[in-house]
């Protein structure tokens, strides 16, 4: 019987979660989980097919991992997407499953195991399948972890594929949410950092009203746990009292990643995202009720239709609004979209070149931000020593874990992994700082 399992885990938080569990499942079955996939009998690839790129990166995974006789299970979007196709293209597969199949995978490898070869997809995945309480096997983020609060999305953007393979919006019930918050903080966890396909609407579609506030005030109270963020968070649901949540409660983080895509009315429309106040007003009144706010949010480029007026309009307010951290991504039609068919299209080069042109601008206002707080004490969660170089590794209240900056501390004590210590800031660049322990 196989005994040696391996995990490798693509794209989104949302599925480092997933995996996550998949591994706690496995572990709790008595299956060895290895660090090095190629020294693993089966391996489990969960996928991600967002984008073009994200799709090719899980087929070359797959492709190297399905060597020297090893099995591979496919998980995540890739598999949701084309479970037929894959498993009659790529005889590296043993098993394909689907979004909302993973809590079954403990059977899925021990069928692997036992020659079958299959596909195990949901066609339709029921988000109430995947919030549920399963054990969890922490990987890679030190003394943060990743909460999900809710599963699927009800929206229907144009450039979108992900209400397809998530099913319909979900929020999870809350002592589910608190019992697994418990959990994290009894295995080390400090921060806290809540996701979903959006965050804000938590609770909303089961009860009418916005219950993120007072899960944050229930987070807020836990022992032992220090940070909590809150990533995904749409902008049409950005209501006074969450704002409020957000600075009254000491625990809750002034920092928020709101996907806004496009800024113009004209492409918002095309792209049929959620109706919301104008995003100029709405970044004016975030930071009127948290004025400590650290910002981040994402925008599309080249999307059909989006004339040169439309992208200086995105640049002008990424200019005017001068917020702590922009990705820019070049629109690639997803096939199932309504977007891969709608005109004109956006040459290529252009599409890039209007990405460049966005993350050019926000990376001196980045780095303007940055050199302001020079002098300035921040508190900074220690996650880790860089032996070589003689200096801890964090994070402060600016920087969310895998996507936004690090900062390093050079320090005459040894800190502990986990803590939280008062930190002069000395040095910064585009994306990090440097800094003195005090």
């Amino acid at each position: 019987m196989t005994r040696r399992v391996g995990m490798v885990s693509l794209g989104c938080s949302k599925n480092t979660v997933d995996s996550e569990n998949m591994l706690g499942l496995l572990t709790e079955a008595g299956y060895e989980v290895v660090g090095d996939e190629r020294a693993a009998d089966v391996v489990v690839v969960n996928t991600c097919s967002f984008v073009g790129d994200a799709t090719q990166e899980s087929v070359r995974t797959i492709l190297e991992l399905g060597q020297d006789g090893r099995r591979v299970v496919v998980a995540g979007c890739l598999a949701q997407r084309h479970q037929e196709e894959l498993l009659e293209t790529m005889p590296e597969i043993s098993a394909v499953i689907g979004t909302g199949d993973f809590g079954g995978i403990v059977d899925v490898v021990r069928r692997v195991d036992e020659g079958e070869r299959f596909q195990g997809v949901t066609p339709v995945p029921d988000a109430r399948n995947v919030l549920v309480d399963l054990p969890r096997r922490l990987t890679g983020l030190g003394p943060s972890a990743y909460l999900k609060i809710a599963e699927g999305c009800d929206h229907v953007c144009t450039f979108c594929i992900i209400p397809q393979f998530r099913g319909r919006y979900v929020s999870r019930e809350k002592p589910s949410i608190l019992a697994e918050a418990r959990r994290l903080v009894a295995q080390g966890v400090r921060e806290i950092v809540l996701i979903a396909e959006d965050t804000t609407r938590y609770g909303q579609k089961e009860t009418g009203k916005f219950r993120l506030p007072q899960l944050l005030a229930d987070l807020d109270g836990l022992d032992g746990l220090a940070w909590i963020r809150i990533l995904y968070a749409y902008p049409n649901y950005m209501t006074n009292e969450l704002l409020e949540a957000i600075r009254d409660l000491p625990k809750v983080l002034p920092y928020l990643d709101v996907p806004l895509q496009h800024t113009h009315p004209d492409m918002l429309k095309a792209m049929k995202r959620p109706r919301h106040e104008p995003p100029a007003e709405l970044v004016a009144r975030m930071r009127s009720i948290v004025p400590e706010m650290a910002l981040r949010t994402t925008f599309i480029t080249g999307f059909p239709g989006e004339t040169e007026e439309h992208a200086e309009h995105v640049l002008d307010f990424v200019r005017q609004t001068r917020l702590d951290h922009v990705g820019a991504f070049a629109y690639s039609p997803e096939k199932g979209t309504p977007g891969a068919t709608m005109k004109p299209v956006v040459p290529k080069r252009t599409r890039v070149a209007r990405q460049r042109r966005i993350m050019e601008a926000q990376q001196a206002i980045s780095l303007e931000h940055h050199q302001a707080l020079v002098g300035r004490t921040l508190d900074v969660l220690v996650e880790g020593l860089d032996e070589r170089r003689g200096r801890w590794i964090g994070r402060t209240y600016r920087d969310a874990p895998e996507i936004d900056g690090l900062t390093f501390v050079r320090a005459e004590r040894d800190l502990e992994i986990g803590s939280i210590v008062p930190v002069r800031v000395t040095e910064a660049a585009h994306y990090d700082f440097h800094g003195v322990a005090l």
